[in-house]
């Protein structure tokens, strides 16, 4: 006997970005399934020749994960992480890629019913985007961490 179930809530880890420029907090949301665990910032070795959002390597209980700034990647301005910034390690196809975030918020469950999917006006472009979240007065925009990531496939992890 099979049993269906019905997803009517998603679990999002939410974040915070801070635009330098603006100095604007926006939302931001990761499926909790694509998050391994959120590590506050350590020390981060530099690649020669890196994509300049990829901020360098860490050390991750003995494998070397790359890591990401996200804000970076998706365009603001960044600068110097502050003292509340976080790396969210993301399980992207079975590697492992660190995520330079500002500000871990909360995990919570959203509900589908408010989610808005069909993005237009020039978002649909941006494959990435799952869609983006209506709740408690306010706009949390949810992130697919492997679309985000694919095109950095070149920058293989290796264990050690």
């Amino acid at each position: 006997m099979s049993e269906t179930v019905v997803k009517e809530n998603l679990q999002v880890v939410v974040f915070s970005l801070v635009d330098q420029k603006t100095t604007k907090k926006e939302d931001y949301g990761v499926s909790i399934e694509q998050v391994r665990e959120i590590r506050p910032l350590e020390s981060i070795t530099k690649v020669p020749n890196a994509k300049s959002y990829v901020k360098g390597v860490m050390n991750l209980r003995g494998m070397i994960v790359p890591v990401v700034d996200v804000k970076e990647k998706l365009g603001f301005s960044s600068c110097e992480a502050g003292p509340k910034a976080r790396i969210l390690v993301a399980d992207v196809k079975g590697k492992l890629t660190g995520l330079l975030i500002d500000e871990v918020d909360q995990v919570m469950r959203i509900s589908l019913k408010e989610v808005e999917t069909n993005l237009s006006g020039g978002l649909e472009s941006l494959e990435y985007i799952n869609g983006i979240a209506k709740t408690s007065g306010k706009l949390i925009v949810l992130l697919d961490v492997v679309k985000l990531l694919e095109e950095d496939s070149s920058f293989s992890p290796q264990e050690k």
